[in-house]
């Protein structure tokens, strides 16, 4: 019998001066160990979305959004038939000042972290690089 649970995340699309906040996980991570990726995370029992934006900006990089995120595109895949389904939610957050007057802090689970194009993004080693909802996928959308 298949598991009926539905994981629900959200994914962050940080935008600012046409350039794109990406985010690279700990090489010591156990999922793509160094892959570079947009922000997000599980949505927690009984928070909002907006909620929950606001938490994984603040936690992952020590941002707050300064206007109403954009939702671009759902997603969902089971890794396998025992697993519980997976909802992905993908927003786009635009900041309005310049890059240079926001102070990223990363946390743990982050390596490092830089603002870039399309065109320099596709030479990152990314999630997903072919996937509509992968990395790239998700900054084609905006």
């Amino acid at each position: 019998m298949t598991n009926p649970l539905q994981v629900i995340s959200i994914i962050l699309v940080i935008r600012c001066q046409n350039k794109f906040l990406l985010v690279q996980r700990s090489e010591k991570d156990d999922i793509f160990p160094g892959f570079w990726q947009n922000m997000g995370g599980k949505i927690e029992v009984g928070e909002t979305v907006e909620s929950a934006i606001s938490r994984e900006m603040m936690e992952e990089v020590g941002l707050e959004f300064e206007s109403i995120p954009i939702f671009l595109h759902s997603y969902s895949w089971k890794k396998d038939e025992a697993s519980p389904t997976k909802l992905g939610l993908i927003f786009l957050v635009n900041l309005k000042n310049k890059i240079d007057d926001y102070q990223i802090n990363l946390c743990d689970e982050l390596e490092k972290f830089g603002w870039f194009d399309l065109s320099e993004a596709k030479n990152l080693k990314t999630i997903g690089p072919q996937s509509p909802t992968g990395t790239l996928g998700q900054l084609n959308q905006v």
